[in-house]
């Protein structure tokens, strides 16, 4: 049977890939559909028609993060008219090459799992701790993804994801809700909720200081995705659902996860922090913590580098929204909403940095800037702080959908200081 090659005619697509790199979701909407069907085709070739659209949409999510360098600089006049494209077959390429590797995904249902079962769709796992054993028994690279469907998981103590020589950039650990927020069929429902029930006070000590964690991050090259943390319900207990603290960790990412705190009922004290370098909280919603994204120096001076906070929603936190100890000045923060929160920023006494603040809003804050230890604040900072500060809208009130079974639950009304930066749980919608 013989097959023709078909020509593709794109339209020059240098000035909305321009548009888009500086925020204007948008335009991004309009050159997603322009290629949709193009990379449809080409992932149903490269995993068949049951990948097909799962492929074409991690393409368009890599694109996305990946927009500033594909606007590619060749020497070929089609590149230099068509740098979307152009890319856009780079990132496609990448993306069947990794589904066609030795991937392994193991799938987690907490309703009707058995942690002697498989992991597969039909057979999965029960409990996030078993395929934390899977991925922490890996001894060479290769990609792992770990599903969690919708349901409740209540974790007895910390989970540990650690296994320094198995994963890589290309090669990573990714856990994720089966159904994410840009697949149409999602809901906040659909988000796996996962909280603490762990009680580590010594017998007959009740109003003893404890400290929670849900999972505990300590290797490099991780992605989590798409998941609803809670907090812990003791009493006077630090609790944080991530904590990404380890020697040299690097390449991590959080994204699209939503933190609920409620100091009443399942407090969380620092639903994020880490000590490593590139490590990226991406489209998040934190509603009711106490210190949203700490980007701490692990007490020994560490300078995190190529870190970054943008797209995220902070409502109400109780100590500050991002907090930041020796973290280097390419500290990227942008396209971000703090707003009803005890401080906007929190930093350590004695690192008089510079960082950039473009394109976000902060409002409604009681403190714009201050200094902080463990125990939270201990006042605002002076003249000697200063930043670099581009397009941040310092008035107006902030409304959020307040509707649990809408689809916008928690983000930015229309019309409201915000709702065009994009901030929130969805990449493409």
């Amino acid at each position: 049977m013989m097959t023709k090659t078909m020509a593709v005619a794109a339209p020059n697509d240098a000035e909305p890939v321009s548009e888009s790199l500086t925020g204007h979701r948008n335009t991004f909407r309009q050159i997603v559909a322009r290629y949709q069907s193009l990379r449809c085709s080409l992932a149903c070739r490269a995993g068949g028609l049951g990948q097909s659209e799962d492929l074409a949409q991690e393409t368009f999510v890599t694109a996305w993060r990946q927009l500033d360098n594909m606007a590619i600089r060749k020497n070929c006049a089609r590149a230099r008219q068509h740098p979307f494209l152009t890319g856009l077959f780079s990132v496609a390429a990448g993306c069947c090459l990794v589904a066609g590797a030795t991937a392994e995904t193991l799938y987690v249902d907490s309703n009707r799992g058995q942690d002697t079962n498989p992991g597969t769709v039909a057979q999965p796992l029960k409990t996030i701790e078993k395929a934390a054993l899977v991925a922490n028994a890996k001894a060479e690279p290769e990609p792992l993804t770990i599903k969690l469907v919708a349901g409740i998981y209540a974790l007895p103590t910390a989970v540990i994801f650690q296994s320094q020589h198995a994963f890589a950039k290309e090669q990573r650990l990714t856990i994720e809700a089966s159904v994410l927020p840009d697949d149409p069929n999602w809901n906040p429902g659909a988000m796996p909720v996962i909280f603490s029930v762990e009680d580590p006070r010594p017998a007959g000590q009740p109003g003893k200081h404890t400290e929670t964690y849900a999972m505990k991050i300590k290797m490099s090259h991780v992605t989590v995705r798409g998941l609803k943390f809670l907090g812990n319900p003791l009493p006077n207990n630090w609790h944080s659902p991530l904590e990404c603290l380890a020697t040299n960790l690097t390449d991590v990412e959080v994204t699209q996860c939503l933190f609920a705190g409620d100091p009443d009922t399942l407090d969380i004290y620092s639903a994020v922090i880490t000590d490593g370098h590139q490590f990226v909280v991406d489209h998040c919603i934190f509603t009711g913590c106490h210190a949203c994204a700490v980007f701490w120096d692990g007490g020994r001076g560490v300078v995190g580098k190529a870190n970054a906070m943008r797209y995220c929603i902070v409502d109400g936190a109780k100590i500050s929204g991002v907090w930041t100890c020796d973290t280097d000045e390419d500290f990227e923060f942008h396209h971000n909403i703090v707003t009803r929160s005890e401080y906007f920023w929190l930093r350590k006494r004695g690192a008089p940095k510079t960082y950039r603040i473009h394109d976000s809003v902060v409002t409604g804050n009681k403190n714009y800037s201050g200094y902080g230890v463990e125990t939270g604040a201990t006042g605002p900072t002076g003249p000697e702080i200063r930043f670099d500060e581009e397009r941040v809208v310092k008035a107006g009130n902030v409304a959020l959908e307040q509707k649990r079974e809408s689809k916008n639950y928690l983000h930015v009304v229309s019309g409201t200081p915000g709702s065009e930066l994009g901030a929130g749980l969805f990449l493409l919608q």
